[in-house]
C-alpha cells in the first residue's frame, strides 16, 4: 500500500470512543457527495429528531453537488459525528497545505465548487474539517461498531496504527476490501460500517458493510444500527 500524504491533517483524532445510550436511536448514513435535499429526505424518511437521535456520516460529504457548504452547516445544526473522507482530505491538502497534486485531484472529482467561496468561508469549512477524526468506535447495544471511510483488509480497531500517514491512507483511501471481495483481519469490533466504494445497495464482506450508495444517480443509505445489529446477530447464528 502506498502511503497517502496527510500534512495538512497530521492532527485530525484517528480514532474518537463513544459510549451510547441504547435507548436512543442511531443512524449512519453514507457518503452524501454535497447534495442536501437527498439528506434531507434520508432524515424524513425515519422522522429523525436531533434531540433524542444520534447521527454518524461516513464522510465525502463535500463535492460533486450543490450543496457542500449548507450540508456542513446542516450538520452542525443537527449534532452530526462526521468522520473525514477522502474527498475532505483533498481539500484540506489543497487549501491549508497548497499541494498542487491534491488540488489537480480534488477539482478534476467535485472539487470546483470551492472557486465561489470568499476566503472567510473557505476558512470555516476548513476549521470544521479540521475537528473531524478518522474514524469512530462506538460501545452500543452490547456491540462494538466500528465507523470510517474505508477500511484496509487488515485493521485492528483496538491498536490504530502509530504512523498518521498510513491510518489515513487505510481509513479514508483504501479499496482493497472491495477490489478483492475479502477481509484479512478485522478485529477489535463485533463489525464496521463504510462508504467510499460505490454500490448499488449496501453489502456484507465479512464482517464489514459497505453502504455508499449515492454516487452515480442513487440515494444515500441510512443505517438505523438497532435494526442492523439484529440482522447481524441473526446471520451470525446462522453460520
Amino acid at each position: 500500500m502506498n502511503l497517502v500524504n496527510c500534512q495538512a491533517i497530521l492532527n485530525n483524532t484517528v480514532q474518537v470512543k463513544l459510549a451510547l445510550d441504547a435507548k436512543k436511536r442511531v443512524f449512519v448514513i453514507g457518503d452524501l457527495d454535497a447534495d442536501l435535499p437527498k439528506f434531507e429526505r434520508a432524515l424524513a424518511s425515519v422522522n429523525f429528531n436531533a434531540a433524542n437521535d444520534v447521527l454518524f456520516a461516513l464522510g465525502d460529504v463535500i463535492d460533486r453537488g450543490a450543496h457542500s457548504v449548507a450540508l456542513l452547516q446542516r450538520f452542525k445544526e443537527l449534532g452530526v459525528y462526521m468522520t473525514l473522507g477522502n474527498h475532505e482530505h483533498m481539500m484540506l491538502e489543497s487549501i491549508l497545505a497548497q499541494d498542487s497534486g491534491y488540488h489537480a485531484l480534488w477539482v478534476e472529482n467535485g472539487g470546483r465548487w470551492h472557486y465561489e467561496l470568499s476566503e472567510a468561508e473557505c476558512v470555516d469549512v476548513c476549521l470544521q474539517l479540521l475537528n473531524c477524526p478518522l474514524s469512530y468506535l462506538i460501545e452500543y447495544a452490547g456491540m462494538t461498531i466500528g465507523l470510517s471511510h474505508t477500511v484496509p483488509q487488515n485493521w485492528h480497531w483496538q491498536n490504530i496504527p502509530r504512523n498518521h500517514s498510513q491510518a489515513v491512507t487505510g481509513l479514508l483511501w483504501d479499496r482493497a476490501i472491495t477490489k478483492q471481495g475479502k477481509v484479512i483481519h478485522n478485529q477489535g469490533v463485533d463489525f464496521s460500517i463504510h462508504g467510499h466504494n460505490s454500490t448499488p445497495r449496501p453489502y456484507w464482506i465479512g464482517n464489514t458493510y459497505h453502504i455508499d450508495t449515492n454516487y452515480l444517480g442513487g440515494e444515500p443509505t441510512l443505517v438505523e444500527l438497532s435494526s442492523l445489529i439484529s440482522d447481524f446477530k441473526q446471520a451470525q447464528s446462522m453460520d
